[in-house]
């Protein structure tokens, strides 16, 4: 197995800790203590937290565009299918959840990322609207009313909220899965 890069060590660590205290609660002393490297170490690496939250970005970036290609591909119209495709997005959003559920905290503090992530979160909203359509068009439901935007919508917070909900209310261990949250979104097409 390959050594990893103290530059991909960072990174690793980084993500770790911010998805375990959130972004806005981890400074860069705070990063480098847990690495056990003195801050100039880090530095020497990342010239502060913004270029690691910007890196950390631009991973999650990456891997929501190619789970939303590979389910674009690969859709059928099957609710079950779309249900399990769903769920690859958000094991990808969970990787990374501390943009995701902070993502106006992270719009607001990291201008360099607004316009990417306004992307990214219309070109979420616009695939899953288009799944949403499929399905209903294979199972013969009328799109009334832009019924499967607000599905897609709904669909999307889910996905973006998946837990962070539980954890406020203290039920963390309430052993919902996302699968059974976003099922109850589809239940009328199965």
């Amino acid at each position: 197995m390959a050594k990893m890069s103290t530059r991909e060590l960072i990174l690793d660590v980084a993500l770790v800790l911010l998805n375990e205290r959130g972004e806005s609660n981890v400074t860069s002393v705070d990063l480098a203590n847990e690495m056990n490297i003195s801050p100039g170490n880090l530095y020497y690496h990342f010239k502060g937290k913004e270029q690691v939250v910007e890196e950390l970005y631009a991973q999650y970036h990456a891997r929501v565009l190619v789970s939303l290609q590979e389910i674009t591909k690969q859709a059928k119209g099957d609710a079950k299918e779309t249900l399990a495709s769903l769920a690859v997005v958000s094991d990808v959003l969970q990787q990374f959840r501390f943009i995701s559920q902070d993502l106006l905290g992270i719009n607001e503090r990291y201008p360099s990322l607004r316009a990417s992530l306004a992307k990214l979160m219309n070109l979420l909203m616009q695939t899953i609207t288009s799944l949403v359509k499929l399905v209903m068009d294979t199972s013969k439901v009328t799109d009334s009313s832009n019924a499967s935007k607000m599905l897609a919508g709904n669909l999307l917070y889910t996905l973006i909220n998946f837990g962070a909900f539980d954890d406020l209310l203290g039920d963390a261990q309430s052993g919902a899965t996302i699968e059974e949250h976003l099922y109850l979104h589809f239940l009328p097409f199965l």
